[in-house]
């Protein structure tokens, strides 16, 4: 029997819906944001925004589209990005889900795309555009006796981002850039939904539950500067702000009978099932900042920065339904108390010739969930990344970049989790990030 059952009927079906719609799954940085927007960032362990010599300087510097500008040349980058994550409970700890209890997520792939282009229209001002996916995560569990079922069996949270930015060369010294970022955001949530069930003194599966919200658009805003004071020495910092999206959608509670003909009618009587109910939340996609220092060694390129992540703004989340046929499901408050963290990235770049370059790099990513967060909606924990790829030039001005970017997660031991759902977590991730890019 599972305990914590008290909590479920208080919390009636609104219980842990509003957590799923935000909870991390493949995404490449700690919480829910994904870093790689470029091949050869990836290649450097994110390690860029000093840098920032190709389009995705539009995520990691703004004021890198500055470099190599020519007036009336268009540059063009493309490129996706396959996210394979892995993730298990290795462990239930009892009284639940239980020490005999183990389980894998779902085997799951993920390509998002990104696309930048740019114009010169002068030999130091360029205008560029791009597309990148700053924030997603998916968890996938298919068993159909999972433990964890009433928490969360599916969640797909996606963000896209549409930036237009213009960039300035000041200077031999100084490069700014700045601009208008849109950011599209989808959500759908899958869960059963419990019942305690008086004549057996158990919980039992009495729904399931489909959220999906309807697409988000929000505004916010992409800036960087970028400084050399040698021509070997390059300083670099940039700002993304943060997206409060408003969600609204609707829920639908599937019925699924219990067996007793008298607690169904009981369910039905309260709770509007099998009919669509409005639904709305709120879900903070952080402010991010990005600062770091490289340096040229002639062939060999080094560079480190942090990332400083602002996730205390995603600390309480509220998911409210309105009424359908004079059935009410009660407004769900849900505190995450979730930190703001820091990644640690360090590359290498070594041009072995004028037409192939080799990189490397290696991400220390701290994890802003506290354990009371930590369960089958989000199991993250610290990761290490370790990262390789290669520039390889195909053409008079077109270049294939590559790389791979292998992610390790502490092992996460967790006994304080708020829905009592506890256990030894592993997790890794594999991410291989392919782009194109070319002038005319």
């Amino acid at each position: 029997m599972l305990r914590g059952s008290d909590r479920y009927r208080a919390g009636g079906l609104a219980l842990l819906l509003a957590i799923s719609l935000v909870a991390a799954g493949p995404a490449s940085a700690a919480g829910f944001s994904i870093f790689e927007a470029g091949s050869r960032a990836t290649a450097m362990g994110g390690a860029f925004v000093a840098h920032a010599d190709d389009l995705s300087a539009m995520f990691y510097n703004p004021a890198g589209l500055a470099q190599g500008v020519k007036k009336g040349e268009l540059r063009a980058m493309a490129g996706v990005t396959l996210i394979i994550p892995k993730a298990e409970l290795a462990q239930g700890y009892d009284p639940y889900p239980g020490s005999d209890y183990s389980v894998k997520m779902a085997d799951q792939f993920f390509f998002p795309p990104n696309f930048y282009t740019s114009y010169g229209l002068s030999d130091c001002v360029s205008l560029s555009f791009g597309t990148w996916f700053p924030f997603g995560l998916a968890t996938k569990w298919d068993e159909p006796d999972f433990r964890g079922r009433y928490l969360s069996q599916y969640v797909d949270l996606k963000q896209f981002a549409a930036g237009l930015q213009l960039a300035w060369q000041i200077n031999d010294v100084i490069a700014i850039g700045a601009g208008p970022e849109m950011r599209f955001s989808t959500v759908k949530l899958h869960r059963k939904v419990p019942l305690f069930n008086p004549f057996t003194n158990r919980v039992v599966d009495a729904a399931h539950a489909d959220i999906r919200a309807d697409l988000e658009m929000d505004v916010t805003f992409g800036a960087g500067i970028r400084i050399t004071p040698t021509p070997k020495l390059s300083i670099g910092a940039s700002y993304h702000g943060q997206v409060d999206a408003n969600f609204e959608g609707e829920s639908t509670f599937y019925q699924i009978s219990t067996g007793n003909p008298q607690l169904d009618a009981a369910f039905a009587a309260k709770i509007p099932v099998n009919t669509k109910v409005p639904t709305k939340t709120t879900i903070q996609a952080p402010a991010q900042t990005q600062v770091g220092i490289g340096y040229d060694f002639g062939k060999v390129s080094l560079e480190a920065a942090g990332t400083f992540t602002e996730w205390s703004a995603f600390d309480t989340t509220v998911l409210e339904f309105e009424a359908v046929d004079g059935k009410q499901v009660p407004t769900s408050t849900l505190p995450h108390d979730w930190e703001d963290a820091w990644a640690l990235r360090f590359g290498a770049k070594w041009q072995v010739s004028e037409k192939f370059d080799l990189m490397a790099g290696f991400v220390y990513d701290q994890t802003p969930e506290p354990d009371g967060d930590v369960g089958p909606l989000l199991p993250d924990a610290n990761r290490r990344g370790y990262s390789a790829g290669f520039s390889w030039k195909i053409g008079k001005k077109t270049w294939v970049d590559f790389s791979n970017l292998y992610l390790t997660f502490s092992e996460r031991s967790v006994t304080t989790n708020d829905d009592n759902f506890n256990g030894r977590w592993k997790n890794f991730a594999n991410l291989t990030v392919l782009n194109m890019r070319t002038s005319f």
